[in-house]
């Protein structure tokens, strides 16, 4: 197996395993650097398992051994090595590759012709990784968790905004993780068993949302995922509720295109599964900032529709 077949394989599994092969098999997704730098048995202690029972799980997988089953793990911590090499200069890189294309004479137009193109290619192939599975099962959290906690740092956060503002609209107990008093992981104190947790981030990777991440996770709570590409260290922890939103394009310093429409489209499927309760929340909530003087009405003509809906008890508008 290639790494990503093992990881593959190993998800694929862990909901059939039980006992020390299920404690091993979650061990090692968590911690896939471990497996490629530890002997054997000096993992089978990290895990907390008989040394026999990494040899059974790899059988259990088909292999014929802990040898090929630790290949995977070596091959994916390599890769992710050279990954972190390339996403260190990207923004050098990125601004280098723009300079170039809009210095190249051909005028403004042009090059927003080939900007749109790009933001395009990333809406497509953002689409081509989704699955009807991932989509359910991510919604499903996302409309039944009693919370659900957005986080995100710089390019991506935008998107977490987007979802967490949504969601807000929609259905009570969402919060978006900002750090900008210095203390994001305030709300977490009281993350537990069926919560949510959405993280939206970019290679090079945030150590904030990470560590925000796991901390949900050792609470209990489900991990969402929306990262640019498919080795996140994140990738683990979600499991099937990964979603992977390219970021190459003519932006700089990336593209959060495809991170955004993840979220519109997340946040869409989950307004359809809470239904009417939705339905209700989104009205009372759009016509307090109507009350509330929040819109600006510039006609003669929609200041007097808007005062007719106040009175009829409907908005008129589609909410903000």
């Amino acid at each position: 197996m290639n790494e990503a077949e093992t990881f593959k394989a190993l998800r694929g599994v862990l909901a059939e395993l039980t006992g020390p092969m299920a404690e091993a098999a979650r061990y090692l997704l968590a911690h896939p650097e471990n497996v490629a730098v530890h002997s054997m048995r000096a993992l089978a202690r990290r895990a907390d398992v008989p040394p026999v029972t990494l040899v059974r799980l790899a059988q259990r997988l088909g292999l014929p051994g802990y040898n090929e089953l630790r290949q995977g793990f070596v091959d994916r911590v390599l890769r992710n090595g050279a990954a972190a090499q390339v996403a260190a200069t990207r923004n050098v890189d990125s601004a280098r590759a723009i300079a170039a294309a809009a210095g190249a004479g051909t005028g403004a137009l042009a090059f927003a012709e080939s900007f749109f193109a790009a933001e395009h290619d990333v809406l497509r192939r953002a689409f081509a990784g989704l699955t009807e599975t991932a989509l359910d099962r991510s919604t499903t959290v996302l409309a039944t968790a009693p919370r659900v906690f957005v986080a995100a740092r710089r390019t991506p956060f935008p998107a977490a905004f987007t979802l967490a503002y949504a969601l807000r609209k929609a259905r009570p107990g969402v919060s978006l993780l900002d750090d900008a008093g210095g203390a994001p992981e305030g709300a977490l104190e009281d993350a537990a068993a069926e919560d949510a947790f959405v993280a939206f981030t970019f290679a090079p990777f945030s150590r904030v949302t990470d560590a925000l991440a796991r901390r949900a996770s050792d609470a209990g709570a489900r991990i969402i995922v929306v990262s640019d590409i498919d080795e996140a260290p994140l990738r683990d922890l979600a499991g099937d509720l990964f979603f992977v939103a390219p970021t190459l394009s003519r932006a700089f310093p990336e593209s959060a295109g495809g991170a955004l429409a993840l979220a519109n489209l997340l946040a869409a499927l989950t307004v359809a599964k809470l239904g009417e309760n939705a339905q209700k929340r989104i009205r009372t909530n759009e016509r307090r900032l109507v009350d509330a003087g929040e819109y600006l009405l510039t006609t003669s003509s929609a200041r007097k529709r808007g005062a007719a809906n106040r009175r009829s008890g409907s908005t008129g508008r589609l909410p903000r």
